[in-house]
């Protein structure tokens, strides 16, 4: 038995004429089209036996059957002929399709079991039992869609018997494009043929094409089914149930995935079925220009499913194709965080479907097309992999702000929030952008607020990028200085204040800056259990990692795990904290505990470099090379990991014995060194691999401005404030000039062109320094430092 099934114009019958003319093997053929008389039992049995009285076969008596019914005729007679007969059944899904089809399915089951000289031939558009229950009992072969369908060099011979000029490139578009429904592509080229232009899809034909299918389909909710599942791209078995409600989308769904209509795909999420995009396309549009309120209704009754299966961006994909435009904004509203940072080449295509109208007035749609594209990674693949953070720390600093604009999203709060979201998705060139733009619109604007939340968001992201020069550079601002020193007390001086001296903190602690003592005893930390709080704990790890007594590194291990109790899992904020205790547990000898701490963070661009520090001490060295080599070429990576990265594959080449490498790798670690002002790195790699791939070069041991040994370094207490007078910075030395022509703040501010606050603010931090308690000791003082420096 042989059973040939796909859709309407997929060449079944063509297939059979093609068959039969090549066959010659002597067997007696009786062809039996169907059409719509066949729709009931009584009406099958009447053309099967009228088909083969015409066919006067030996063995058929038509006398003896004239009384008798058509289906005891018909099996009578097929039972009785003993020679090799050949039935071909066409439009068998004509057969019973109204009533009685299982019947005739297991009666014609029945009749090829039971006769040993019948061959049976069916075409049919949908799945039967006699193909799925007659695989179980007799010889099948099934013909199926896919076998049917036009493949690429299928196309360009049928283009080439009808002198049209086609490519294979361009024969293979053609087919995908219409899933090698065979009818549809020699429509497609025979009006190439009529128009004397090149053989490729044209929608007017297509058009036309599916108007005959969707006439040709007798059964309204399949109809329907394929109008509506036309709108989206793709759909999953539960996309269909939503937007065919009336309980007979998974029928219609394995009719037309049998049927070869739908293509199949698995995805992480799941099975997804498509039409070919030809089809689809003309689906669409002929049922549109039928129907205009499908597609709203579609992406409507699709909203609800997107929010469980895609996250609100699939939520404001249909909010925006149903032009719901309320619903739209107010998902980009409370999911901005997520959006921005996950989504964001999304966000910008989905922006520009806005109205005009609509999109002028809105201060986020604003955002996302004047700085979203500037900001967003170049590759869509390349987004955050991190759970997005609520900054929930600036919510106060700022609410004072925009309640007395009567405003609560204006473009430079909107930036603020972006600034932040990208800062904890790892995407600190973003964020940094971002912020420059606050700090811009502060100076233009004479905003106060603006310049401080944008030069304090520029500090944290090049802080947290590891550019420590760059970030030491932004804290010589005076209006940032003044306020870190103790300026304004309004909620956003507190802010920048507490944000700038953690930022402080851990520039001067990765530039292993002599002021770094003084910039760790200065940390405020913040009353509420946030990621702006963990940012304090971790950069007094940091701290610790360097500079900590065994004891000082123990209570550091502490506070840090205490950290991670209180973030939320999978952010940035606890992958910084999770790394920088595994740092330190390694440091203590608890490698296993380190290992486990390591293995339950986020693996990517942030941890690389510390479980490629933890794999070198183990002695795991290839491994250690391989993760370090692994994540350099990531754009995110922050200077900091570059530089541990370049470090570790130093001093695991070094171990394996492979000197010459080893300082070819120490050298590239050098220049990120030197680019960024980055120095702690180069404390993680023991002393004698240090000492021997710096050789004697000076300036090569002056990256570890450490004592010789780790040892002598750790038997002093972690100090609260500097042990010895620390360095005065470039200004610092010119408030100390000032100040020896000046009575006091009054005349150093005068003489610099700064406030009276700020050269207050440096007369502070100079007396400090100096552990002055007057002008006239800073004097004597200074003068000593002055002897020592020459």
């Amino acid at each position: 038995m042989t059973v040939l099934r796909g859709p309407r114009g997929f060449g079944k019958t063509t297939a059979l004429v093609e068959w039969l003319t090549g066959e010659d093997d002597g067997v007696p053929t009786v062809y039996v089209p169907l059409d719509e008389g066949s729709r009931l039992a009584p009406g099958f049995w009447a053309t099967l036996r009228a088909a083969l009285t015409a066919a006067d076969l030996d063995g058929y008596d038509s006398r003896e059957a004239e009384d008798d019914a058509d289906r005891a005729a018909v099996l009578g007679a097929l039972l009785r002929h003993e020679e090799p007969l050949r039935l071909i059944v066409d439009n068998y899904h004509e057969a019973g399709h109204l009533d009685g089809r299982s019947e005739i399915d297991d009666e014609l089951l029945e009749l090829v079991r039971s006769s040993a000289a019948l061959e049976l031939v069916v075409s049919t558009r949908s799945l039967r039992a006699l193909e799925t229950t007659g695989a179980l009992s007799v010889d099948l072969t099934v013909v199926r869609p896919a076998d049917l369908a036009m493949q690429a060099e299928d196309v360009l011979a049928l283009a080439q018997r009808h002198g049209v000029t086609m490519t294979v490139d361009e024969a293979a578009e053609l087919a995908m494009e219409l899933g090698g429904w065979p009818a549809a592509v020699r429509t497609c080229v025979a009006a190439a043929v009529v128009g004397g232009h090149q053989a490729a899809v044209d929608p007017g034909t297509v058009d036309g094409f599916i108007e005959a299918l969707l006439a040709d389909v007798r059964s309204t909710a399949l109809r329907e089914f394929l109008m509506r599942t036309a709108i989206p791209d793709e759909f999953s078995a539960a996309a269909a149930r939503a937007i065919v409600p009336d309980g007979t989308a998974l029928r219609e769904l394995r009719n037309l995935r049998v049927g070869g209509l739908l293509r199949e795909r698995e995805t992480v999420d799941g099975l997804r079925y498509a039409y070919p995009p030809a089809i689809r396309d003309a689906l669409r549009r002929v049922s549109l220009e039928l129907h205009p309120h499908l597609e709203r209704e579609v992406h409507i009754a699709l909203m609800a499913l997107a929010a469980q299966e895609e996250g609100p961006v699939g939520v404001l994909r249909h909010a925006v194709r149903a032009q719901e435009w309320d619903t739209a904004l107010r998902i980009i509203e409370e999911e901005w965080s997520t959006l921005l940072t996950q989504h964001p080449h999304r966000l910008i295509e989905l922006a520009g479907a806005f109205p005009r109208e609509i999109a002028d007035g809105d201060p986020r749609l604003q955002v996302i097309r004047r700085h979203l594209p500037r900001m967003a990674p170049s590759a869509e693949t390349e987004v955050s992999e991190w759970t997005p953070t609520g900054a929930h720390f600036v919510d106060a600093a700022v609410r004072q702000r925009w309640q007395e604009m009567q405003e609560t999203t204006d473009e430079v709060h909107i930036l603020i929030q972006s600034g932040l979201a990208a800062v904890f998705a790892g995407e600190q060139e973003a964020a940094a952008y971002a912020f420059e733009r606050v700090r811009d619109h502060g100076v233009r604007h004479d905003d106060r607020t603006a310049r401080l939340l944008g030069i304090g968001g520029m500090l944290t992201a090049k802080t947290f990028h590891g550019e420590t020069d760059l970030a030491l550079r932004l804290l010589e601002d005076e209006e940032l200085a003044d306020v870190i020193a103790g300026g304004d007390d309004d909620e956003v001086s507190r802010l920048v204040r507490v944000g700038g001296r953690i930022m402080r903190a851990i520039a001067t602690i990765d530039g292993m800056r002599p002021e770094v003592h003084e910039a760790v005893a200065d940390i405020v930390e913040p009353g509420r259990r946030d990621e702006l709080w963990a940012l304090a704990i971790h950069a007094r790890g940091l701290y610790a990692s360097v500079y900590g007594t065994p004891e000082d590194q123990a209570r550091a291990v502490g506070q840090l795990r205490a950290a991670l109790r209180h973030l939320e899992p999978g952010g940035i904020a606890e992958s910084t904290i999770g790394t920088q205790l595994v740092e330190l547990l390694v440091a203590g000898g608890m490698v296993d505990v380190a290992e486990q701490v390591l293995d339950r963070l986020v693996d990517g661009f942030v941890s690389s470099s510390t479980r490629a520090y933890l794999l070198h001490a183990q002695g795991r060295e290839q491994e250690a090379i391989d993760v370090a080599a692994r994540d350099l070429g990531d754009r995110r990576m922050t200077a900091r990991s570059r530089l541990i990265n370049e470090l570790i594959i130093a001093a695991a080449l070094f171990r394996l014995g492979q000197g010459t490498a080893a300082r070819r790798r120490f050298a590239r670690g050098v220049r990120i060194a030197y680019e960024t002002g980055q120095r702690r790195p180069f404390a993680l790699i023991s002393p004698e691999i240090f000492g021997a791939l710096a050789g004697n070069d000076p300036e090569l041991l002056a990256l570890r401005p450490l004592p010789s040994t780790t040892e002598a370094q750790r038997t002093q207490p972690l100090p609260s404030a500097p042990a010895v007078p620390s360095e005065l910075s470039a200004r610092e030395l010119q408030v100390l000039a000032a100040l020896q022509d000046s009575a006091g703040p009054a005349g150093v501010a005068a003489a610099l062109g700064m406030s009276v606050n700020t050269a207050k603010t440096h007369l502070r931090h100079v007396y400090r320094k100096l552990g002055a308690s007057s002008r006239d000791e800073a004097l004597v003082l200074s003068r000593g430092l002055g002897g020592e420096r020459r």
